[in-house]
């Protein structure tokens, strides 16, 4: 697999993970966390694909090893204390995988489909890190959030909560279940939803222009 088809293969796992993320918590915690790992191990394997400089590579490989070994220990083995510096890894992780996708579908060289797709995937990449983040925050500070669903009580489900809360403020939807209350969950908010707006708007829109162009040259 090339690396531009890594960026079409990315977007489908991910809207996969996105979409099914509610429905994978109904199977119970094995199934849930099963899941978890499968994301993490597909996000290694395309970091591997699309990244060959041996830096970065082994850095976000590691954070992201790290993030598989302390979600076992959380979800699977229920040490408690590991919740956080799973949130800590994974973001990281995450993060090293949205700046790899990144920068290969900005980088010189003619705009293929392939990298209008990795654009979409790095548009719900943006949302994973921030519902990690949001996570993290209402870990060490649950008063950050008023939560309707989870009634302040800090459990594995609420991370796939935060998904669907980044979701709806990427695309700034907002259905009110969800409350940022601390300023810096606030100030959080605000730049996803700004981020929502204007990186379809400006980022997306120019390379699907580019790429019309370099058709109609062609």
């Amino acid at each position: 697999m090339s690396k531009e088809n890594t960026l079409s293969a990315l977007l489908i796992v991910l809207m996969i993970q996105l979409f099914t993320s509610a429905l994978a918590s109904l199977g119970g915690i094995i199934i849930g966390l099963a899941a978890d790992l499968v994301f993490l191990l597909i996000l290694l394997a395309a970091l591997h694909a699309m990244t060959h400089h041996w830096f970065p590579k082994m850095l976000f490989s590691f954070l992201t090893v790290m993030a598989m070994i302390t979600h076992t220990m959380w979800i699977g083995f229920g040490v408690r204390s590991l919740a956080g510096w799973d949130f800590i890894f994974t973001t990281l992780a995450v993060l090293g995988m949205l700046l790899a996708t990144i920068s290969m579908v900005y980088r010189d060289g003619p705009v293929t489909s392939h990298r209008i797709r990795g654009a979409m995937a790095a548009y719900l990449l943006i949302s994973v890190v921030y519902a990690k983040t949001y996570a993290l925050i209402y870990y060490f500070s649950p008063e950050a959030f008023t939560v309707v669903a989870t009634g302040g009580r800090f459990i594995p489900q609420i991370t796939r909560d935060f998904l669907y809360f980044s979701v709806v403020t990427l695309t700034t939807v907002g259905f009110g279940d969800f409350t940022a209350v601390h300023p810096i969950a606030r100030s959080l908010v605000m730049t996803e939803a700004f981020i929502g707006q204007l990186y379809p708007a400006v980022l997306l829109a120019r390379l699907v222009s580019l790429s019309l162009i370099s058709r109609s040259e062609e």
